[in-house]
This record gives structure tokens, sequence and C-alpha cells, in this order.
């Protein structure tokens, strides 16, 4: 081999050793950029995932906030609801109340007027019967009247007595009378509506027959009780009556002095 070849050859080793050299170092330097490159982008994937772990965090907060938002949302929401149930509830028992109550009062209103109306009816019932009962009963006594009258009438002339004397005690029901010379036991006649009573020739009543008055009665048995049928006042109370005296029908009334004495005749037997 020349010495030029040599050197040559030389040369060529020198700039491949070099070059070699060169883009070792540079591959080194390209390796360290790219370590540094993944260091730096697995401390940006860490930082990274950090903060996803803390976004995480936070909205896993967030979720809990929520759902408890939720759930006091939720409960507010049911009470309210209940709440709004009661009210209407308590809305309608007032409403039922207060209708009970309308129908409780119409109906004692109604019982109030049924009862009004039945005491009406009940005092005009009553009325009625009473008005009734007093006609019944004057109807009783103007028959009884009747029946006294025809059984008056009925009477032969000779039932009849005659008395003559004067009046020691009077009432409107009862005449006690004893003889004009005084003489013998008083006789007590009853009187009634239908006693004839003629006062110095005319009509009066039993209230004009005072004590002391003379007096000349005709009487009869009546349910076992003397009554007079007719009494002629002759004088007054303030009067004695002297002598005898007539009877009704014109008659000497010597039988009724007899009686007042204790020897008036026997009456006829029907």
């Amino acid at each position: 081999m020349t010495r030029g070849s040599w050197w040559l050859s030389a040369g060529v080793a020198a700039l491949l050793c070099t070059a070699g050299c060169k883009q070792q170092a540079q591959q080194q330097d390209v390796q360290g950029e790219a370590r540094a490159g993944v260091e730096a982008a697995q401390e940006r994937s860490q930082q990274a995932l950090d903060q996803a772990k803390q976004v995480q965090e936070k909205a896993r907060d967030e979720q809990g906030q929520v759902a408890d938002a939720r759930q006091d949302v939720e409960k507010a929401r049911q009470e309210l609801q209940e709440a709004e149930a009661k009210a209407q509830q308590e809305f309608q028992e007032a409403q039922n109340a207060q209708q009970q109550a309308s129908n409780q009062a119409q109906q004692a209103q109604a019982e109030v007027q049924q009862s009004q109306q039945q005491a009406l009816e009940a005092q005009r019932q009553q009325q009625q019967e009473m008005a009734q009962a007093q006609q019944q009963a004057a109807q009783q006594q103007q028959q009884q009247a009747q029946q006294g009258q025809q059984a008056a009438q009925a009477q032969p002339a000779q039932a009849q007595q005659l008395v003559t004397g004067r009046v020691v005690t009077a009432s409107p029901d009862e005449l006690l009378l004893s003889s004009a010379g005084g003489a013998g036991q008083p006789l007590r006649l009853q009187v009634n509506e239908q006693t004839q009573v003629l006062v110095n020739g005319r009509q009066g009543s039993v209230a004009d027959i005072t004590e002391g008055s003379q007096v000349r009665a005709s009487y009869q048995d009546m349910g076992g009780e003397p009554t007079a049928v007719r009494v002629d006042v002759t004088s007054s109370g303030q009067q004695q009556g002297t002598g005898g005296s007539q009877d009704l029908g014109g008659q000497d009334t010597s039988e009724g002095m007899d009686h007042l004495g204790g020897s008036q005749d026997e009456q006829p037997q029907q």
C-alpha cells in the first residue's frame, strides 16, 4: 500500500469515528431529551391524575350535597303534601261540622215549630173540649131543669104542702122558717133555680128573701129534701107577720101552721 492511500484511509476512519461519536452524542442527547420529555409528561400526567382525583372528590362531595339537597327537597315536598292533606281534611271536617250544625239547627227549628203547632192544636182542642163540656153541662142543667119542672108539674096538687112563717136564716140554696107564733120546730126548705119567688106580688129572686121576712111557701119532697116550689114574701124583714095567711090557691094555710106545730096531714100515696 502506498503512503497516500494510508493517509486517505486514516482520514476516512477518523471521519467515520468522528461522525459516529457525534451521532452517539446526538442519540444520547435525543434520548436525554426524550427521557426528560417522558418524565415531564409523566409528571404532567400525575398532576392531571391528581387534579382528576380532586375533581372527582369535589364532584363526589357536590353529588353528596346534591343528594342531601334532593332529600331535603323531597322531605319538604312530603311535609308540604302532608300539610296540604291535613289542611284539606280539616277544611272538610269544618265543612261537615258546619253542615251538621246547620242540619241540627234546621231540625231544632222544625221541632220547635212542630211543638208550637202541637201546643196550638192542644190548646184549640182543649178549648173545643171545654166549649163542648160547657155546652153539655148547660144542656144537662137545662135537661135537669126541664125534668125538675116536668116532675114538679107531674106532681098532683095535693102533694105540695103550704107553710107560713118567718125567715130565720136565708142563703142562696136554703131557707130556715119558723112559725108565725114561734112554736114548733123550724122548717128547712131547699131553694134552687126552679123556685118561683114573688115579693109583694112581683117577680123576685131568692136574693130578695131576707131574714125576718114573712113568707108563704109551697114545697114538696124532692130527693128526700123538702124543696120550695114557690115563695111569696108578704112582708119585709123589718115587719113581723100576724094572723092567718092564704095559700097559693086562696085556701086557708092552717095546714101549714099545723105542720110547723108537728100536725101536718099525711100525703096521699102515689
